[in-house]
């Protein structure tokens, strides 16, 4: 039996040919690094945002902050896990302009407290718990 290496080498050229590597592509520009807080408080200046009560405004503003955060993936999941609500309260309240319930902004907080006691406290979940503390007390100030 004849083994003819050349013809074997040639095969060998082409196929380390066609396995070579890519040409190097530029990488695409990173986002920019803004900061959280600036994030959402451009998203929050959206027209369709500024027509939200306060505390309408805060619940969207909490969302935003827990999506950012990675701890909720969609309003249905917010809605359950946050607002102890069904999975449609939030998009209600966005789409009726309604105001959500006192029990569902002390809900939120109250999560919102457990979720930063349970995985080290964070910047943002105090803010957003203090803030919550706030509108609960105006709402029932109202009340007197």
């Amino acid at each position: 039996m004849n083994i003819n290496f050349e013809e074997i080498t040639e095969k060998l050229k082409h196929i380390q040919n066609k396995l070579k590597k890519p040409e190097q592509t530029v990488p695409p520009a990173k986002p920019d690094n803004r900061d959280i807080d600036e994030e959402i408080n451009s998203e929050l200046k959206d027209p369709r945002n500024q027509q939200q009560t306060e505390d309408a405004q805060f619940i969207t503003k909490c969302y935003k902050y827990l999506k950012k955060l990675g701890y909720v993936d969609s309003q249905y999941q917010f809605s359950e896990q946050f607002l102890n609500k069904n999975k449609y309260y939030f998009g209600m309240i966005l789409c009726e302009q309604r105001h959500p319930s006192i029990d569902s902004v002390h809900n939120l907080i109250h999560n919102i407290s457990a979720l930063n006691d349970n995985f080290g406290k964070q910047l943002y979940l105090d803010r957003l718990y203090e803030e919550g503390q706030s509108i609960i007390t105006k709402r029932l100030l109202k009340y007197l």
